[in-house]
């Protein structure tokens, strides 16, 4: 199981720095457009270009979020449950993540359309649509991998990172 831990995260990780490069160089890009508009010189396409790098970012986030434990969990009720209901319930939650993404992963893959672009620009979606595949499959391996962690304990505490 080692084996899998270290590629779930190093995979989950990979996909997270892809995340990192599109957040850095939309900030980069938001900047020189706002700079060009105030200068009378508008970059045509700027909305859509930056539309198109929350998909990648947010693609990327999903896995290195479930890496982190980051995902809203809202536990007034469960965090009274013994501790066996609580891993039960977590174990539960995470198959319900797993089930989720690869669902998403699935639709996206035989939704493939590679003829398919962007109304101004003419951008082709294809390689989008290809890093959301990535990012959602990365997501199910993180979910799966926390499913293998809490079937090896012994008790049960929460993750806390």
């Amino acid at each position: 199981m080692a084996f899998f831990d270290k590629f779930a995260k190093g995979f989950s990780m990979a996909v997270a720095y892809i995340a990192y490069i599109s957040l850095t160089l939309m900030m980069l890009f938001v900047g020189v457009a706002a700079v060009a508009r105030a200068l009378h010189k508008p970059i045509i396409g700027d909305i859509e270009i930056v539309q198109l790098g929350m998909v990648i970012l947010i693609a990327g986030a999903l896995a290195y979020t479930e890496y982190k434990n980051g995902h809203v969990e809202v536990g007034i009720i469960v965090d009274h449950f013994p501790s066996t209901i609580q891993k039960i319930l977590n174990i539960f939650s995470l198959i319900l993540t797993v089930i989720f993404s690869l669902t998403v992963a699935y639709a996206f893959y035989t939704k493939f359309d590679a003829q398919h672009s962007s109304v101004l620009l003419g951008y082709k979606f294809y390689p989008l649509k290809i890093l959301l595949i990535i990012g959602f499959i990365a997501w199910a391996l993180m979910a799966i991998q926390k499913i293998t962690v809490l079937l090896r304990m012994k008790g049960y505490e929460k993750w806390e990172e």
